[in-house]
């Protein structure tokens, strides 16, 4: 798990680190050694800082668009350890990716499911912070403008209630299409039923989950970014504008890398806890545990996911998630 979401991790670091060097370094090392001056006055020297940064944000929305899907597929596959994990059961680095194949197209399409509501969110909310500044800026008052930023910020806070309640009863929909094998929209429709009347627990416990892995990641990077500040503090003192760059790559490199490495280690664990309750919240209202048992007494391990359907299963009308019928069970 460790392993697939570090390389996770790099790619999108290296990916992020390449496109800034890429787009504004002649800028920047041209800044830092003198030989490049933003000049107000010259049109060239703004448009060309103006194209580099339209060109870095375009690149960037792109790689974070590309990394929210990868990072869904990565969710979906590191469910799979975890669940076998709970009948005793050791997983390969192929095994689990091969496991995960046929179900990235469904995984792919949740990710994009995700990105337009949040995208039709944001816009909702922009559209109405910009209406209500244009109608209270138009009165060209101090007082005016301050309640419209005020007033901005109030409308943030039931967007982002909505958002937590509206996560949380989504959370384990990854799980469902890795383990039950179905599509986008019924995994949406599953989660959502699996947390009803359950919500505060998997919010209290996902939010607690949260806690662990940020006071992981503060453990391990705060001291090592003091360390390396401090040290390249110290060599920075009289450096040519030639050390000046080299010690600012090297500083981006470093801290990129402490990055990846703690993102690896979070995203782990908090994926693991996201398998972890879609295992507990099936127990709860399916009787998940009773399947887990069948499949557990033979002591063999056929190479699967537990609890997923069997081919049989998968006939139309034989499995419906949501139901009251589980394959395995007479529940």
């Amino acid at each position: 798990m460790f392993g697939s979401a570090l390389i996770f991790q790099l790619i999108s670091v290296a990916a992020t680190l390449l496109v800034t060097f890429m787009a504004l370094g002649p800028f920047m090392f041209g800044i830092m050694d003198g030989t490049l001056t933003i000049d107000e006055n010259d049109p060239a020297s703004i448009d060309g800082l103006l194209g580099s940064l339209v060109g870095f944000s375009v690149a960037i929305v792109v790689i974070v668009f590309l990394t929210t899907l990868l990072q869904m597929v990565l969710q979906g596959a590191l469910v799979i350890p975890v669940i076998r994990s709970v009948l005793n059961r050791k997983t390969t680095f192929a095994q689990m990716w091969q496991l995960t194949k046929p179900r990235i197209g469904t995984l792919l399409l949740l990710a994009v499911l995700y990105a337009a509501a949040t995208l039709v969110a944001v816009l909702i909310y922009v559209a109405l912070v910009v209406l209500l500044i244009v109608t209270l800026g138009s009165t060209e008052s101090d007082g005016a403008a301050l309640a419209a930023v005020g007033l901005s910020l109030l409308i943030s806070l039931p967007f982002l209630a909505v958002g937590l309640w509206i996560g949380t009863k989504l959370l384990v929909a990854p799980a469902a299409i890795v383990v039950e094998n179905i599509g986008a929209v019924a995994a949406v429709k599953r989660s959502w039923l699996l947390t009803k009347a359950n919500w505060w627990r998997t919010f209290g416990t996902a939010l607690l989950a949260a806690i662990i892995a940020a006071v992981i990641g503060g453990i391990i990077t705060t001291p090592v970014s003091f360390i390396v500040g401090l040290i390249m503090g110290v060599m920075s003192v009289e450096a040519t504008p030639e050390q000046a760059i080299a010690q600012t790559i090297i500083t981006q490199v470093i801290s990129s890398g402490i990055g990846a490495l703690v993102g690896a280690v979070t995203l782990a664990f908090q994926t693991g806890v996201m398998a972890l309750i879609y295992v507990d919240l099936r127990m709860r209202r399916d009787g998940f545990d009773i399947t887990l048992l069948k499949e557990s007494e033979s002591g063999k391990d056929d190479g699967g996911i537990p609890g997923a359907p069997s081919a049989a299963d998968l006939v139309p009308g034989a499995y419906s998630p949501g139901t009251t019928h589980y394959p395995g069970t007479n529940a």
